[in-house]
């Protein structure tokens, strides 16, 4: 660690320690009145040390939208993420006509404006769209390796683009529902039967639809990807601002006849995300989980994220716990560009334990507004305020005696945003941004 630059404090700084007392999380500067001085102390020199590790087990279900694609990323290979999503009734129907034969049935999901595709937007992917044979339970706890049996015999087959513009409006009894971009399918005529004709108790309430219809899978079946080929889009299954907007089933008969059935929202929504394997740099990195490396990376759907330690935070408390005023961890991301963009936000964590890979909040993050982790396109980096976190470790080690300095994990958020994005990290520049005070 370079020599810090040290700089005295203005006198009217120092009238804000004159009333402090000695306890955890503060430090008293004694003698206050007989002329001693306290300095503010800048460094940004702290040695930090970085690797690639695989991210622990993700939550797939609650998510704000829904995650949906197949891509071979040239850096990091093939990833995947499904749908496998609840159904219910917009308009209960106790005498439903279901010994007729169906017209036609449609389904429509809409796209998420904004950062609603990663990769090469015009790709033309092939999506198996088959009815569950297992269903999506509200009370169970899926992470996003989660799979659901599906009927083959049913299976739709899409090839397209994930997301289309639509200009033609969409017939919906005797009325025309206005267009949104997104996804629109024509199901097979074996799907159309299946949900015309089945039992009449299927089509009166929610529960018993979930017996005869468990739910709608929606799954890439691209064969071989070639490096740079696939994406990801962003689609809403839960917002039901209109009739129009809603994704829905649009079940056709009698020519001027229409049943809906919508998404159940995202507490009956599971987004499977499947990773690597890796080759390469990032393979070498997993396999030498205790080297350091001045790359590393992070992707989402499960998929990687990046671990920093800071081996000589301790020398900061050599001669005595310090005040720290502020600290601020930056991060450059490099090797992007449009259709890899990098991503908004990045999260960053602290290891639930020393041998764990969960990912467990700073207490930064539950407490400050601007705690940070949204990319900055002026600095072209990503940080982070970590001050109570940092402190709370030298406190641990001078009031405690543990030794809680686990590192820090940077990972690519599950949601807010939902998107399939990926982030390399040049290490040469991450710099851990200090100012603290301590006794002379």
């Amino acid at each position: 660690m370079k020599p810090l630059l040290r700089i005295l404090l203005l006198p009217i700084f120092f009238t804000f320690f004159v009333a402090c007392d000695r306890e955890q999380g503060n430090i008293v500067i004694d003698g206050q009145g007989q002329g001693n001085q306290m300095g503010l102390n800048i460094t940004d020199t702290l040695t930090l040390l970085g690797s690639t590790i695989d991210e622990d087990s993700l939550p797939a279900k609650g998510l704000s939208y829904a995650l949906i694609g197949e891509i071979n990323d040239p850096v990091f290979g093939i990833s995947k993420s499904s749908l496998f999503a609840d159904l219910n009734l917009i308009e209960p129907n106790n005498n439903f006509p279901n010994t007729k034969e169906p017209d036609s049935a449609v389904l429509f999901i809409p796209a998420i404006a904004g950062l609603q595709h990663y990769g090469d937007r015009n790709f033309v992917h092939r999506l198996k769209i088959a009815p569950l044979t297992t269903a999506v339970s509200s009370d169970s706890i899926y992470f996003q390796t989660q799979s659901f049996p599906v009927d083959e015999n049913l299976a739709t087959y899409y090839n397209g683009q994930l997301i289309n513009e639509y200009n033609d409006s969409v017939k919906y009894r005797k009325i025309k529902l206005a267009p949104y971009n997104g996804i629109r399918v024509k199901l097979s005529s074996d799907f159309a039967k299946f949900l015309m004709n089945m039992p009449k108790e299927a089509y009166e309430t929610n529960a018993n639809l979930d017996k005869h219809f468990k739910g709608l899978a929606i799954i890439p079946e691209n064969n071989e990807l070639a490096p740079g080929q696939g994406s990801f889009a962003v689609w809403d299954i839960q917002n039901v601002i209109s009739t129009s907007y809603r994704a829905k089933i649009m079940l056709y008969y009698d020519d001027t006849s229409t049943f809906l059935f919508s998404f159940s929202g995202k507490s009956n929504a599971v987004s499977q995300g499947l990773t690597g394997p890796y080759n390469g740099e990032i393979a070498t990195q997993l396999n030498n989980p205790n080297s350091n490396y001045t790359k590393t990376y992070a992707q989402a759907l499960g998929g990687v994220k990046t671990k920093i330690t800071i081996p000589y935070l301790y020398n900061l408390i050599s001669e005595g716990n310090i005040a720290i005023q502020k600290a601020e961890i930056e991060f450059f991301p490099i090797d992007y560009n449009e259709n890899y963009f990098v991503p908004p936000r990045l999260n960053l964590y602290k290891p639930l334990n020393g041998g764990s890979s969960r990912n467990y909040l700073l207490k930064d993050a539950l407490v400050l507004s601007n705690y940070g982790g949204s990319y900055n396109t002026k600095t072209r980096s990503y940080k982070f305020e970590i001050t109570r976190h940092l402190q709370e470790v030298l406190n641990d080690s001078v009031f405690n005696s543990l030794n809680t300095n686990l590192g820090l994990y940077l990972a690519v958020p599950a949601d807010q945003p939902v998107i399939g994005a990926r982030a390399i990290f040049d290490h040469s520049k991450t710099k851990l941004h200090l100012i603290y005070t301590k006794p002379n």
